[in-house]
């Protein structure tokens, strides 16, 4: 009954049928779970085989997930990019998508979470990246580079806090760090070394300081 309603859909209207499915879903997962409680706990927990929650989740998994990952994953990121290009969005349903992702796995099912949190992570190792080398290209000061790098993290930081979880959260900023300052230590300390720093910035290079640019 799913699949048929989905696979015309594309974009937020995709996102949005899909989460108002899984929540129809669940509470129907839930009402058989109840029904066949006695069955789950004495047949099925003696016969050592899946719970029928979990049963339930593999099936919506294998057969909605492996179908529509590519077009729900080219969608939600298609709103991180709107957003951070700034964008109007909507955050909710940006969050009701992930967190379908963290519920929908489950025992023998594929982590989509983690696929979709690699496609991410790559996305923003790109983006962030092709920003550094514009900035490179006009010839910023170190100091303005720094003070770039800054208003970029605190935003992508904003902006994960609502959707993302903590640990997803963390490994984004990394990559952003790594991408914008880490990697290009050597050039941006040579760079700082010959300019100085302007006595405004010194706090903002010290709150970086743990990077090691020297």
């Amino acid at each position: 009954m799913v699949l048929p309603v989905l696979m015309d859909k594309h974009g937020t209207e995709l996102l949005t049928e899909i989460t108002r499915l899984w929540l129809e879903y669940k509470e129907f997962a839930s009402f058989l779970s109840k029904t066949f409680a006695d069955l789950d706990y004495f047949y099925i927990r003696r016969k050592r085989h899946p719970s029928l929650a979990d049963f339930m989740r593999y099936y919506f998994c294998n057969l909605v997930c492996d179908e529509l990952f590519s077009k729900l994953q080219e969608a939600m990121m298609r709103l991180i990019i709107q957003e951070r290009e700034g964008g109007q969005i909507d955050r909710n349903l940006l969050k009701k998508v992930l967190d379908f992702f963290l519920g929908a796995g489950g025992n023998g099912t594929t982590d989509y979470y983690e696929k979709l949190e690699q496609i991410m992570l790559a996305e923003a190792a790109a983006y962030y990246s092709q920003l550094s080398l514009e900035w490179w290209f006009w010839g910023d000061s170190f100091s303005n580079y720094l003070r770039k790098v800054d208003r970029c993290l605190n935003q992508e930081e904003a902006r994960a806090e609502f959707y993302l979880s903590q640990t997803t959260k963390t490994k984004l900023l990394d990559v952003m760090k790594y991408v914008l300052l880490e990697r290009n230590a050597k050039k941006w300390a040579q760079k700082q070394n010959a300019e100085g720093m302007e006595a405004e910035d010194q706090e903002l290079l010290s709150k970086y300081a743990s990077l090691k640019l020297e």
